[in-house]
């Protein structure tokens, strides 16, 4: 059978009081229930300024980043042109730039690796015993073929650090562009997919025969 929570209540009193008079005043669920409040507002009383403190630090931070984000955003389209025009002119004006210090130490000397006696030589086995007044074909293509295919190992890896650093610019290019890719990180993320995809193309061709 079910009683109303006021005569539970009154049920309970009254037993407290024939039972445990003496003990009356300090039991029960009205007392329990002013105990836990008064737990819980000394409780809420020492955090509360903690937890402002806190609030109000976390309402700072995020107003800065709801600042850093700019004004709403009107027009979508002509938003997004422009964020991919800002994008487009920082990444040339890096590329464009002059760096202060200037690698040399990789830079190849054409004629490396062949000497006065190798020109001479060659000079010799082309025309044989017949004196030459000019330099033979023959031996010029000869010498000149060599030296290229000299070169050619180190202009593919000329190509590969370019490539490398272009790919490393599209992280790195204008202070005002990166403040829109963190305020659009999905569109950042496809103008890099995009550019490198673009850069990936243009850059690797496969031999020709």
């Amino acid at each position: 059978m079910y009683h109303s929570i006021k005569k539970a209540l009154a049920d309970e009193a009254a037993f407290l009081q024939r039972r445990y008079p003496t003990l009356a005043n300090r039991n029960g669920t009205p007392y329990l229930a002013k105990t836990l409040n008064r737990l819980l507002m000394h409780h809420i009383r020492d955090c509360l300024p903690e937890l402002k403190t806190r609030v109000t630090m976390m309402m700072s931070q995020f107003q800065s980043l709801l600042n850093s984000y700019g004004d709403d955003v009107q027009d979508k389209a002509q938003t997004l042109l422009q964020i991919i025009t800002k994008f487009n002119a920082a990444y040339c004006q890096t590329i464009e730039g002059t760096a202060r210090n200037i690698e040399t130490t990789e830079l190849i000397h054409p004629l490396a690796c062949l000497t006065q006696m190798d020109i001479l030589t060659a000079i010799r086995n082309a025309t044989g015993p017949r004196p030459a007044l000019f330099v033979p074909e023959v031996s010029f293509e000869l010498l000149v073929k060599r030296q290229i295919r000299r070169l050619e190992e180190p202009s593919m890896r000329c190509v590969e650090l370019v490539h490398e650093e272009m790919q490393r610019i599209i992280q790195f290019c204008g202070t005002e562009v990166q403040q829109e890719m963190l305020r659009f990180p999905k569109l950042h993320e496809k103008i890099v997919d995009v550019v490198t995809q673009l850069l990936r193309k243009n850059v690797y061709h496969p031999p020709t025969a």
